[in-house]
């Protein structure tokens, strides 16, 4: 028995364009903690609370937030490869059967 394997590519390009759409937002969510970092190391919450706020954003948030997106430019990479495989290798069957 063989194994069918059969894709909706617009669907799958809505996929890939969705995992893009989360990376842009989460690249500008990054520039706005960038930016309230910065406001709270300008002194805007001054003394240790300050200094810890500042910090878990710039330490921990931020970083936390680009691996996030790094992991939603790899899925849209893998499936914009998988479209492309797939689409391949339908028009290379197709071409088998044309005569």
């Amino acid at each position: 028995m063989s194994d069918v394997v059969k894709m909706d590519y617009p669907a799958m390009e809505e996929m890939a364009n969705a995992f893009k759409q989360a990376s842009e937002t989460l690249q500008d969510l990054i520039r706005d903690m960038q930016g309230v970092g910065q406001v709270l190391e300008g002194g805007a919450l001054l003394g240790r609370g300050g200094d810890i706020w500042g910090a878990s954003i710039n330490q921990r948030l931020i970083p936390r937030i680009k691996k996030l997106d790094d992991k939603m430019l790899e899925l849209q990479g893998d499936i914009w490869g998988a479209l492309i495989d797939m689409r391949d290798g339908d028009h290379e069957a197709q071409s088998r059967f044309k005569g």
